[in-house]
């Protein structure tokens, strides 16, 4: 059975059992005049989100909007499976990533590449989304779901140059996609995420700096569940990141660079050591796949601006 908790009027968040770890994906349901789901989870959970749904007491055929925060398979790999029970919902995506979601190819070979073929196996199918039924985002664009809920797309790159965090009237909170970090649900633990092939830390701490702005109440985040620390959480988003950049920092400076992403990855672990025991599935996974790529990536992009 899927697991729903409604975190705010209207609002309910779907665990979405990602990769079969309970407490790591979410996918939110608003619940207004119209209907919208923000993320889809990946192909694998689209059964659970569907399941979801109904549970909520409202059926995937009443969903007018699939807005995805950004195309990585955990977030958006799900749409297409998803729309053949939504015949009229309408996929919101980011101007620069239509065209994966129309044709998802390249964004496979990229996950491959980075991740193996096991991580289609994690994922599942990516169904290619007929053109009409995407609509391109950009900064500031709106969409009314009832008198007291209006979203508003930001764009927030960095994490993905494509990524969308999504804010909204009723509450005074903001979806937050992977443009702040992977928080661990019932602590105060957020780490950020930094995959190939696009990471920016620049440009991701200049959104994170523009979600300051906003003064929001809460965050909703894609990994996992919601908090209204929000100014605690993404400044230590800003922290994490650059810890990081001055770990590979020193590393270059000792010259031991090619020891820089063993070290950021033993600083991640020490900071999700607390959950290591209560939270082992998930602990597991991140430390195979999410933390050292995270680190690989840091790296890379550190050498590329130092032209090293």
């Amino acid at each position: 059975m899927a697991k729903v908790t409604e975190v705010a009027e209207n609002i309910y968040m779907i665990d979405a059992q990602l990769y079969s770890i309970p407490g790591f994906g979410s996918v939110y349901f608003l619940d207004e005049d119209k209907k919208a789901l923000v993320d889809t989870g990946p192909a694998t959970s689209s059964g659970v989100v569907l399941e979801g749904i109904k549970q909520i007491g409202r059926r995937p055929e009443d969903v007018a909007y699939l807005i995805v925060t950004h195309i990585h398979l955990d977030h958006a790999g799900g749409a297409g499976t998803l729309l053949k029970s939504m015949p009229e919902a309408q996929i919101i995506a980011h101007y620069r990533a239509v065209r994966y979601v129309i044709n998802p190819e390249r964004l496979i070979s990229s996950v491959i590449e980075a991740q193996g073929e096991e991580a289609m196996t994690r994922n599942g199918a990516v169904i290619p989304v007929d053109e009409h039924r995407v609509k391109p985002a950009h900064d500031g664009d709106t969409i009314r779901l009832g008198d007291r809920q209006l979203l508003t797309l930001l764009e927030t790159p960095g994490h993905a140059p494509h990524e969308l965090c999504i804010h909204e009237s009723r509450h005074h909170g903001i979806f937050t996609g992977d443009a702040v970090a992977d928080h661990i649900t019932g602590t105060d633990i957020s780490v950020p995420v930094t995959p190939p092939p696009s990471f920016d830390l620049e440009l991701y701490i200049d959104s994170l700096n523009k979600l300051l702005k906003l003064n929001a109440s809460r965050l909703y985040f894609a990994h996992f569940g919601v908090s209204d620390k929000v100014e605690e959480q993404i400044k230590r988003a800003i922290s994490e990141l650059r810890i990081r950049d001055e770990i590979i920092a020193r590393a270059a400076g000792d010259n031991s660079i090619d020891k820089a992403a063993a070290m950021v990855i033993d600083h991640i672990c020490e900071v999700l050591q607390p959950v290591k025991q209560e939270m082992k599935a998930l602990y597991d996974y991140l430390v195979a796949v999410d933390i050292p790529t995270s680190a690989q990536e840091h790296v890379r992009y550190y050498r590329k601006k130092q032209h090293l």
